[in-house]
Formats: structure tokens, C-alpha cells, sequence
């Protein structure tokens, strides 16, 4: 045993003798190049493409889509709580949002974040006044024509609308409105807001002063109440007002707003007025985003489905685009499945439509002829906001 572990020490040590005499080339490692130093740079976007859209994405984010190439561009921070708003020339996005001091409990903050579009980087906050919290809508946070006024619904408790100058960057005023909610904004000088005994309360703001009038009931707000996602053009003051049955109640806004004949979308589709019988089944709309008023052509897309009364929050499986001037079905596009929300580019020239699936996955059609031309596993919560025209 002796000798035994004597041999192999000399074999190990004529081992050693060996690396050291040929200099360790056995265990000599490949030289490693230097490494460069780290440097870091912020991306710029090109200006805010017709074909791209914010789609909210699992409670932590807007996501900007090439709805070209169907991919990611970057993403804008705000949960569903929160609110985004594009601004008239695209140079700006702003963010309304609501921060708690311990996540979920503990001092609230509420503010208007306004970021930079070509980099999506933060550059402002304006402190604000406790807005009403509710899953996302766009009627929640509205920018005037000229992107000098930004108006926020509130709810503390009452209701009432926060003005803020986004020239100067704060509130300038807010003003009560008992009863009625949400902001769809005139082409001048003001909004007005929907009211729960079926009338609009009118603002009239001139920077400083703010004057309110209200207009008589022009729908049912018992029977057939109107969509909270009703659509508004902001740059002319004309909205259409569309309740749970189909029907289209068009305005122009203004501090004495001016009602159109109402008209319905079952009869413009050339069937029977729906109705609202608990067992009456009928084509209606219905979804979280349900509607898209393409300004540039003076199309409608509805979201659609074939359901009873009170079916408004169900899923479409149809979009219909409906010829506003001549109150008359153009086209029927059938989707892939069932569908929450729907946005269209606002080009005139080959716009998408953008179409988000309550599992998540996002798919963008031609808007002109309803082919699929993008599928997107995206796992986005079906909220979404593109650039005006």
C-alpha cells in the first residue's frame, strides 16, 4: 500500500513537472478580448402613424401596435382604472391616472401625465382633483380641438368635470355637474355631458368662466338608455348617441345643443326595429368598445350580436358599417370570433380595423374588405385608443 501510493505520487508530480516545463499550455485559457463600454440611448419614433393604436394590456399598460407589421413600438404605463387621450397632432399622449401610497390602499394621488410621443417619455404631471374611477373609457378623459384643454369626469362624491390648461399645465376650474357624467367635447368653447333623466348638461367655457344650460330629455333613460361609449367627433361637435336597442340619436353639441331625427340600425339593415321584450331576439350592439365613427368617410362600425334587451355588454360577432348621412347598411363584416372591442384607423386609404377578442388576442382586418391581415397573441384587455384625423 506503501509503495502503491508512493508510485502515484511520482506520476503526479512528473505530471506537474511536465505543465510547468512546457509553460501550463494545457491549461491555458483563450484570450478574451476587451469589453467595449456599455452606452444606452433613447429609440424616437417616427410621427404618430394613422396605423398605429394603444391597446390596453393586462392592467399595467397601453401597448402602441404597428398595425402594419403587427408589432410592439413601446409602451405607455396605465392600468385599467386610467385613461389616454392622443393629442390632435399627435405629438402628445396624456394619461390620466390614480397611484395609491401603498399599492391598493393608503394616500391617493390623482394626475395627468403627459408624455412625449416620439420617445414615450413622461415629461409632466398636473395634480388633479379625485376623478371617478371606473374600467377604462374615453368619454372619462377628453382633449379640446385645439389641445389647450384637457377635461377629466370626476366623482367625489358628486360629479363634475376638472378643465385643466395644458398650455400652463393645471386646473383651472372645476365645474359641478349633479346627475349627469361623462365629456363629449364641442368643436368650441366646451362639452357636454350625459345626464340620467335621459338630457345633456351643456358647459360653456371661455378660460375662465364657465356657463351651464341643459337640455330637455331626448331618450328613455329607463327603458332604452343610451351607451356610456357613445361616439363624438370633437373637431366639428357632432355626436351620435346610440341606445341599447339600436337606436341613433345624432346632435350638435354646442351651449344649445341641436337634435337630429333619431334613426335605428336594425331598420337601416333593411329588419324590424329592435325592441326591448325580455324574450324579443334581435341583431343589437353591444361589447366594451362597441362602436368606432369613422370621421373621414362618415361611417359607423357597430359591433354586433344577436341577442334580447339588456344583452349590451355581450360580445359581437358581426361589425355592421352603417352610412351615417344616409342612415343605410354598407357592408357586414364577420370576425374571427367574438369580439369586445373594435377601433378603426382614421385614414381614408386602406384603414384597419383593429378588433380585440375577450381571451386577449388581437386581430386587425381591412376595414374595406374584412380580410384578416394580422393575428396577434397579445393578451390585450380589449381598450383601445387611436389617433384622431
Amino acid at each position: 500500500m506503501r509503495r502503491f501510493g508512493h508510485t502515484c505520487q511520482n506520476k503526479a508530480f512528473a505530471f506537474f513537472t511536465f505543465l510547468l516545463c512546457s509553460g501550463g499550455a494545457a491549461l491555458a485559457a483563450p484570450a478574451t478580448p476587451p469589453l467595449a463600454a456599455e452606452t444606452s440611448d433613447v429609440a424616437t419614433l417616427p410621427h404618430f402613424s394613422d396605423h398605429w393604436a394603444l391597446i390596453a394590456t393586462n392592467n399595467v399598460a397601453f401597448t402602441l401596435y404597428d398595425g402594419d407589421k403587427g408589432t410592439i413600438l413601446g409602451t405607455v404605463p396605465a392600468k385599467m382604472i386610467d385613461n389616454i387621450a392622443i393629442s390632435s397632432d399627435r405629438a402628445k399622449i396624456y394619461a390620466a391616472v390614480s397611484m395609491w401610497s401603498r399599492e391598493d390602499h393608503g394616500t391617493r394621488e390623482d394626475f395627468l401625465q403627459e408624455y412625449d410621443a416620439p420617445h414615450l417619455a413622461l415629461e409632466h404631471e398636473i395634480d388633479l382633483p379625485p376623478r371617478a374611477l371606473a374600467v377604462f373609457k374615453q368619454q372619462n378623459l377628453e382633449l379640446s380641438a385645439d389641445d389647450q384643454w384637457a377635461y377629466i369626469f370626476n366623482m367625489s362624491p358628486a360629479t363634475g368635470v376638472s378643465i385643466v390648461d395644458l398650455h400652463d399645465r393645471k386646473v383651472v376650474r372645476t365645474v359641478d355637474t349633479p346627475g349627469c357624467a361623462l365629456i363629449f367635447p364641442w368643436a368650441h368653447g366646451g362639452f357636454s355631458s350625459l345626464c340620467g333623466n335621459g338630457s345633456l348638461t351643456n358647459v360653456a367655457f371661455d378660460g375662465k368662466k364657465a356657463q351651464v344650460t341643459q337640455t330637455k330629455s331626448f331618450f328613455d333613460a329607463d327603458t332604452d338608455p343610451v351607451f356610456e361609449q357613445s361616439q363624438v367627433d370633437r373637431h366639428t361637435g357632432q355626436a351620435l348617441f346610440v341606445t341599447y336597442t339600436g337606436m341613433v340619436y345624432p346632435a350638435t353639441l354646442s351651449a344649445q345643443p341641436v337634435l337630429g331625427q333619431p334613426w335605428s340600425l336594425q331598420e337601416a339593415a333593411s329588419q324590424p326595429k329592435a325592441g326591448t321584450g325580455v324574450q324579443e331576439l334581435a341583431w343589437r350592439p353591444g361589447g366594451k368598445q362597441p362602436f368606432f365613427w369613422h370621421k373621414a368617410d362618415n361611417r359607423l362600425y357597430v359591433l354586433m350580436h344577436t341577442g334580447t334587451y339588456w344583452t349590451h355588454k355581450q360580445d359581437g360577432t358581426e361589425v355592421w358599417v352603417y352610412d351615417v348621412v344616409q342612415h343605410r347598411l354598407l357592408q357586414r363584416i364577420a370576425l374571427p370570433g367574438p369580439t369586445a372591442s373594435i377601433a378603426v384607423s382614421p385614414d381614408t386609404k386602406h384603414p384597419l380595423l383593429f378588433a380585440v377578442q375577450p381571451s386577449g388576442k388581437l386581430f386587425i382586418l381591412s376595414a374595406e374588405s374584412g380580410e384578416v391581415t394580422k393575428t396577434i397573441e397579445a393578451r390585450v384587455a380589449g381598450f383601445l385608443v387611436v389617433p384622431t384625423p
